[in-house]
């Protein structure tokens, strides 16, 4: 019979937990710089906070990190429970699934991950006293602390005292100034080390995406004393930074939702979002999230290939999660429309299980019936966004391509074999105010407004009254081809970019003529070739098709095939004779 534990023999007794080394290993724990800041974060959003300050104190020359000084003006800390705040484990709330913290683990695990102390003082608003608490790694290593203890002090901490002053530089009534130490984890150098500026640029885009449900609600939250202004994936929600860029141009870029609805689970709803960026800031194929619709740099706002198909998982309105989740999206990063779709699922700490929620609130993802059943979700609004992006650009480039005379050399070359062709007899009877029509149709087709782009439609109306044929592109909904209208003689060609013909061969073969063959691969080339081919077949085989609507095709086609083949053969000899 095993004796109780009580009666064993002290050299057959062991501790539980080697208490140095536990805390030692733990300092591997998972976190980075901003999981670490956030946690104390967290923790002031729980006691109410509605100012938060995080501040880094620097080594020489500054190239390193000695201290981070968190601070906010909460209810504080009750001075009966402090002494236990610091102690692995504990929480006051532990296992609630109401705020943002569950296992009493985060803020000692983050603050030990950048250094070996954390100093906790507090004072709550009906009471004179700060108290202070404190771990120290190398104390108990050393065997000088075995204990956590609460000791009352005079004043804040002096390189503390001057973020403990509201904005209107009165002393805080209440509030908790967390102060991780000894910090070792946190300096520049190294060949592929990165600089302490980059980590506090990414420690301020993170508060500031993680934390925007709060700042939205009036939080405020500075680093190194300045305000941190929200970033929110999706574009719904006021931006700061946004509203005073495009204020003078009158201008107020919000994002687009496709689709957004709850999934029910166990009882408790999962909202999912999927948006499109501010159409302002994906103006053109090629953008990359660089420049808006001006060419100004846009940068700053993070549309860019490294946050393409990042999924934004918020956990009781704080974001947990923000990359991309394998399999979960039809479409690749390296597709370029999808870095400007946004998406975003919330989901209340009741869930934790479904997302797999760790101690660190680093990661979450959705168990396999939840990522199959999203995945399900999310298929159709990111192909109905990924298609709004494309069908835009294509009205872009059809724009630009109006404008910079995409079709100059052909429609020269139509007017060089003119002479020798015989005049068409179509729209002989057309009047100079239906002439004037068409012109004005036209420059609507191409984006153009008679009274501000006076000097473009001038040269489009003089562009139809000389040319044999005038060639430009359009974009319309239908099935439609091309649409032809004839005036005295000549004729005017409108291509339907959305037509298949022109979007998957047309389009990508004139591409490849203007700007060459950079970034394609002899694969890409040979698959292009491929489809010219086919394209060309079918276009016939169309045509043929097109034919046999007719109950009588050689009657009424018969000579249209003729004085096809002939004015394309003498265009074609006209293009070709210097080649």
């Amino acid at each position: 019979m095993t004796s109780p534990l009580f009666l064993a023999p002290d050299d057959q007794r062991g501790n539980i937990i080697q208490v140095d080394r536990a805390l030692e290993s733990m300092r591997d724990a998972g976190f980075d710089l901003t999981a670490a800041i956030g946690e104390p974060l967290d923790n002031s959003i729980q006691a109410e906070a509605t100012l938060m300050r995080v501040l880094p104190v620097y080594g020489a020359r500054k190239k390193s990190i000695e201290k981070f000084i968190i601070s906010d003006n909460g209810v504080g800390i009750d001075p009966a429970i402090m002494h236990n705040v610091l102690s692995i484990g504990y929480s006051a709330r532990y296992n609630e699934r109401d705020g943002l913290g569950r296992f009493g683990m985060g803020l000692k695990l983050a603050g030990l991950s950048l250094g070996e102390r954390i100093d906790i003082y507090s004072k709550r608003a009906n009471s004179p006293t700060i108290h202070h608490s404190y771990v120290d790694l190398e104390e108990v290593r050393e065997g000088k602390q075995q204990y956590i203890s609460t000791d009352e002090v005079q004043s804040w901490p002096e390189e503390a005292a001057k973020q403990m002053v509201g904005r209107d530089n009165r002393p805080l009534a209440s509030g908790t100034v967390v102060i991780f130490s000894k910090i070792d984890r946190l300096s520049t150098g190294g060949t592929y080390g990165t600089s302490l500026e980059e980590k506090i640029a990414d420690l301020r885009k993170f508060i500031a995406r993680a934390f925007r449900t709060y700042i939205d609600t009036g939080r405020t939250i500075e680093l190194e004393g300045k305000e941190v202004t929200l970033h929110d994936p999706l574009f719904l929600r006021d931006n700061p930074r946004i509203i005073s860029k495009y204020k003078s141009q009158k201008l107020d870029p919000r994002g687009t939702i496709i689709e957004d609805e709850d999934i029910e689970i166990d009882g408790h709803k999962v909202h999912v979002t999927v948006a499109l960026v501010p159409v302002e800031f994906r103006p053109w194929a090629g953008a990359g999230g660089a420049v808006d619709h001006r060419g100004d740099d846009i940068r700053d706002f993070q549309i860019n290939a490294e946050n393409a198909g990042k999924i934004s998982i918020l956990r009781n309105g704080r974001e947990i999660f923000y990359d991309s989740i394998p399999r979960l999206l039809e479409a690749t990063r390296n597709d370029k429309a999808i870095r400007y779709v946004a998406i975003e699922v919330t989901f209340p700490a009741e869930l934790d299980e479904y997302f797999q929620v760790r101690n660190v609130k680093r990661g979450a993802e959705p168990v396999t019936k939840l990522r199959n059943q999203l995945k399900d979700w999310l298929r159709r609004p990111v192909r109905v966004a990924r298609k709004q992006i494309h069908e835009h650009w294509t009205d872009v480039d059809t724009r630009k391509r109006l404008e910079s005379g995409p079709h100059d050399a052909s429609m020269a070359t139509a007017a060089r074999a003119n002479p020798s062709l015989p005049h068409g007899l179509a729209g002989r009877a057309v009047t100079a105010e239906q002439e004037e029509q068409i012109v004005l149709d036209a420059a609507e087709d191409m984006g153009l407004d008679p009274e501000v782009d006076v000097a473009k439609v001038d040269a489009l109306r003089e562009q139809i009254r000389t040319k044999p044929i005038t060639l430009f592109d359009a974009s319309w909904p239908g099935k439609e081809f091309i649409v032809v209208q004839h005036l005295n003689g000549k004729a005017l060609v409108k291509f339907n970019l959305r037509h298949t013909f022109f979007k998957e061969v047309y389009v990508p073969l004139k591409k490849l003529a203007d700007q060459g063959t950079d970034g394609m691969t002899p694969e890409d080339m040979l698959d292009l070739a491929r489809r010219a081919e086919a394209a060309i077949d079918l276009l016939f085989m169309g045509y043929a098709r097109a034919e046999s609507m007719s109950q009588n095709p050689e009657e009424d086609y018969s000579q249209l095939r003729t004085h096809w083949g002939m004015f394309t053969e003498a265009m074609l000899k006209e293009e070709l004779k210097d080649q």
